[in-house]
């Protein structure tokens, strides 16, 4: 349950079209939206080269909706023609407004889309294209099996703009040797100047125990002060930063769980980390029944430690959460 999302690309052609149908779209009462057509690069990456626009008249946004190639067929050959694994891969949406959560109505029709007996999709990629006040946003997330079945939002995660020629399989099993890392960028002085700031804004609102790690991150162990008091999780930044987004994770046993949302997926360096803390302790509500059911595989396997910290944290957001005061007690007892 610790895996990372998977990274969505998009070509430019298929960025395109969806712009346009921004412009072209009017504003109606009804659900907004359509199909995208892509195929995986490898095990993370997938990528989207078209899409198409659904109409009410083929049931879209409707309880009973099911994919019927007859109504796509033309986009799909289309598709096939820039890139012949291509097929269907996901949704995309029209927000007018800055909100990029799926509504409920959304959130149905991609579970009818992901449920589809004829298809059997494993995941989702879902785009929601945010356009206010005359800008546009473009929003990616991945929807899974697990996440349908638990009633859960999708997972927030990276769109990135292909350029040249499309990506294949081997460009993304074989990347270029990075470069060596820098273990001394905190000395710079813009960079002392910026996590000065970025400490006294946390101070405001956690209790903070830093740690410079061997490979040179910097990594914040963060307790909320008042509400959640009992949650830990930890910030860490890296070379790059503030431009380079930090990483969130659960520390458990001697395991990270990684964390996600919104704000880290759509960084930049105007942002603050205490916003992103912010966030994460909101968007952890969202994924307790995840990390409720890592709870359970680490308890399968011996992992009391891993088990007791996941729960932990689960508990410290919602402790009415199900199950999980149980299973905490069943984690902690051989511990004792």
């Amino acid at each position: 349950m610790s895996t990372e999302p998977p990274i969505f690309l998009i070509t430019p052609e298929a960025q395109a079209a969806l712009e346009a149908e921004v412009q072209r779209s009017s504003i109606t009462g009804g659900l907004t939206g359509g199909l995208l057509f892509g195929y995986p690069l490898d095990g993370r990456h997938r990528l989207v080269v078209s899409s198409v626009r659904l109409k009410e008249d083929v049931g879209f946004g409707q309880r009973d909706f099911a994919l019927n190639q007859t109504r796509t067929s033309q986009q799909l050959n289309h598709a096939q023609k820039l890139a012949p694994e291509a097929t269907y891969c996901g949704v995309w949406y029209l927000h007018r407004t800055p909100h990029q959560e799926l509504t409920s109505e959304e959130w149905k029709q991609t579970q009818n889309l992901l449920e589809d007996p004829d298809f059997r999709f494993k995941d989702l990629v879902c785009l929601m294209l945010c356009f206010y006040r005359a800008e546009l946003k473009i929003y990616a997330s991945s929807f899974t099996q697990y996440q349908s079945a638990c009633g859960q939002s999708p997972t927030p995660t990276q769109l990135q703009l292909t350029t040249d020629s499309l990506p294949t399989q081997a460009d993304m099993t074989t990347p270029p040797a990075p470069p060596p890392t820098p273990t001394n960028w905190y000395e710079a002085p813009d960079v002392v100047a910026r996590l000065r700031l970025e400490h006294e804004r946390l101070a405001q609102k956690y209790h903070i125990e830093p740690a410079l790690m061997p490979d040179g991150q910097i990594v914040l162990q963060l307790t909320p002060k008042g509400k959640h008091g009992k949650l830990v999780f930890h910030l860490a930044c890296g070379p790059g930063f503030p431009d380079t987004a930090p990483r969130a994770f659960l520390l458990a046993g001697n395991r990270r769980h990684p964390l996600s949302s919104p704000g880290l997926v759509n960084w930049s360096e105007k942002r603050w980390l205490v916003e992103m803390a912010d966030e994460l302790v909101s968007w952890l509500a969202w994924t307790l029944d995840q990390h409720v059911a890592a709870a359970e595989e680490a308890l399968s396997r011996g992992d009391y430690q891993e088990a007791t910290d996941l729960l932990s944290a689960v508990l410290a957001i919602d402790p009415r959460t199900p199950c999980a005061a149980r299973l905490l007690a069943r984690a902690q007892a051989p511990l004792r």
